[in-house]
């Protein structure tokens, strides 16, 4: 005969109200707690998801919407929020959309309402304020990773693009190069607005004339990092360092290199973005910008928990963390 709430509380030593209090996520003393896991352990308790949720009308569940699960970012954040979601006690309903198609946010989004789920992260693309409000209506909360939208009322965890795109165009300038080529993603979007910022910030303070031609942004794909890269290297002043600012565009990127037989740092200068796996397997070693994909994970995470339980109900929050530089032997210094 399987074992009951009411078996856990009195092995525990603790009331019924305490242990489903724990068990549906709210907090209690550390002493009950530990009581309580063991309990649970000893007499291998299960419990019923089904029942608890038509109770206390929680699933349980949460829906992690990302445009595109096959890029870097797309699979790397979908661990890291899945494991942190796991050790909180909810289960992932994970759902990818076209990122070219206008409603694919919004078809997403009321399928996963309707699958009575407790709260979404996603990665916004297309996405506009009323499948915000549909969701608030349906006590769906809604957390953002990787940019936020300005006009969209909505939590939200990015990392500093500004700031990293600085820091690796100004390592650039201190080794001595002022024809940096920069690859990115479309215009229009945060994430790739603020990284060209940082990028022209840094040029600026230098006095160095930013020049059209060294812009390269398109989407984000490895076809675009190999044709940006083609299209630098054919220029009769080719540049003497490029900055793929994005997974798939440094990727591309490596591909030309490799293929035209150029050498880095001895042809040109690199310096990727995302991948820590790429810059160890290159040789040599690549400089690259690291996003704290783990973090971003925990604190998108911990934000939708408090939207969840009511332990936050205040205006939208936006945190932005900091991505760190992992210097490696692509630049080489031409002063």
């Amino acid at each position: 005969m399987s074992s009951t709430i009411k078996d856990v509380a009195k092995m525990a030593g603790v009331s019924i109200s305490t242990v489903s209090k724990f068990i549906n996520g709210g907090n209690v003393l550390e002493e009950n707690r530990q009581q309580i896991e063991n309990a649970i352990a000893t007499l291998n308790y299960q419990v019923n998801t089904v029942a608890r949720g038509m109770k206390t009308r929680k699933t349980m569940s949460v829906g992690v919407l990302i445009p595109s699960l096959a890029d870097y970012y797309g699979v790397s954040i979908l661990s890291c929020i899945d494991q942190e979601l796991y050790a909180s006690g909810y289960s992932t309903i994970i759902c990818d959309y076209s990122q070219t198609d206008p409603t694919g946010a919004s078809d997403k989004i009321n399928f996963l309402i309707n699958k009575q789920i407790d709260g979404i992260i996603m990665q916004p693309i297309n996405v506009r304020q009323e499948d915000i409000d549909r969701a608030a209506k349906a006590d769906v909360p809604i957390v953002f990773v990787d940019m936020e939208l300005p006009s969209i009322s909505c939590d939200s965890v990015t990392i500093d693009n500004v700031d990293i795109a600085y820091r690796i165009t100004k390592h650039l300038l201190e080794n001595g190069h002022t024809r940096i080529g920069f690859i990115g993603g479309a215009k229009g979007f945060n994430t790739t607005d603020d990284r060209v910022t940082g990028y022209s910030r840094a040029l600026e303070e230098e006095g160095v004339k930013i020049d059209p031609e060294l812009l390269h942004l398109q989407n984000v794909s490895e076809e675009s990092g190999y044709l940006a890269m083609a299209s630098f290297m054919q220029m009769k002043k080719r540049p003497t360092a490029v900055f793929a600012s994005g997974n798939d565009l440094t990727c591309g990127a490596v591909m030309y290199l490799n293929e035209k037989n150029l050498r880095v740092p001895e042809d040109v200068s690199f310096v990727g973005f995302e991948n820590q796996t790429i810059a160890h397997v290159y040789n040599p070693t690549l400089t690259i910008g690291i996003q704290p994909m783990r973090k971003i994970g925990q604190t998108a995470v911990r934000m939708l928990l408090e939207r969840m339980k009511g332990e936050y109900e205040g205006e939208p929050r936006n945190i932005r963390l900091k991505a760190v530089i992992d210097f490696g032997a692509s630049v080489k210094n031409i002063k």
